[in-house]
């Protein structure tokens, strides 16, 4: 009789201590009354408990579910963290709290099929798994909040390597335009330089003779002049422009290494914390 008192003392300790984060509740399936286990998660909203939850069931146990009344189902299926039997499980989240304080909460439900749900008064030891498994829980959802970081890193630096293409292209197109435009500026320097040498010699000719056919060619030299003139400051403009561009396009390489390498060095903290 000791040893039935013994025992007794032992389990109800133990629900007494698992009790402080899991307990046993009673929930609706539809219209079906089962019993389960809940817990309350502090560390992330009751979408991601439910989608790290499920992550673990159909990743580490490779099983497979479905959703049926508001709950998240595996029928029929083998889990290890529970026992070695098949199992009927059903899992659902729900925010409780205040808006200021709010929680997650997570109910498990665990049947040996028929909805013969596993209790702490009819199966101790699958209780005392299942207990285990949720308050392991979130440290699982961190590990799944991690996962969906580095997920989340992989992509914005694979956007990030696109930007650095695209800008890289944009640097040596504005490069070889600057280059192409300082060689004609130079050119058609060297030609008004030409034209105005022409005109001053046909200026003193005029002088010396006063022959209006010398007039015209004058004027037509002037003409040609202002144009090429004209053409010069448009291209000194572009020029102008291609620089400021060029100055853009740097300082955006520039903040796409800064942040392609701070992201990097996330994504290395991030993997070593779970592998």
């Amino acid at each position: 009789m000791k040893k039935i008192f013994a025992l007794l003392a032992f389990v109800s300790v133990l629900c007494s201590v698992s009790a402080q984060r899991v307990n046993e509740t009673v929930t609706l399936f539809g219209k079906d009354q089962l019993t389960g286990f809940t817990i309350n998660v502090d560390n992330a909203p009751a979408n991601i408990v439910a989608d790290a939850l499920a992550d673990k069931f159909e990743t580490q146990f490779a099983m497979k579910g479905s959703n049926k009344r508001g709950f998240r189902v595996y029928e029929g299926q083998a889990c290890s963290a529970f026992g070695e039997a098949r199992y009927d499980i059903y899992f659902t989240t729900t925010t409780v709290g205040k808006k200021s304080d709010q929680l997650t909460q997570v109910t498990l439900v665990v049947s040996n099929g028929n909805m013969n749900c596993i209790t702490f008064s009819n199966d101790p030891r699958t209780s005392r798994n299942i207990v285990a498994f949720l308050e392991n829980l979130p440290n699982d959802v961190e590990i799944y909040k991690t996962k969906l970081r580095i997920k989340q890193l992989e992509s914005e630096l694979t956007t990030l390597k696109k930007e650095r293409e695209t800008l890289l292209k944009n640097q040596e197109k504005l490069n070889d335009n600057l280059k192409t435009t300082n060689d004609e500026i130079k050119r058609l320097s060297e030609k008004i330089e030409q034209k105005n040498a022409e005109i001053q010699k046909l200026q003193d000719q005029y002088n010396n003779s006063q022959d209006q056919s010398i007039k015209e060619q004058i004027a037509a030299a002037v003409k040609e002049k202002d144009g090429m003139q004209k053409t010069h400051s448009s291209k000194q403009k572009s020029l102008l422009k291609m620089n400021e561009d060029l100055y853009k396009t740097n300082t955006k390489l520039q903040a796409n290494a800064k942040s392609t390498e701070e992201k990097e060095a996330e994504l290395k903290k991030l993997k070593a914390q779970i592998e």
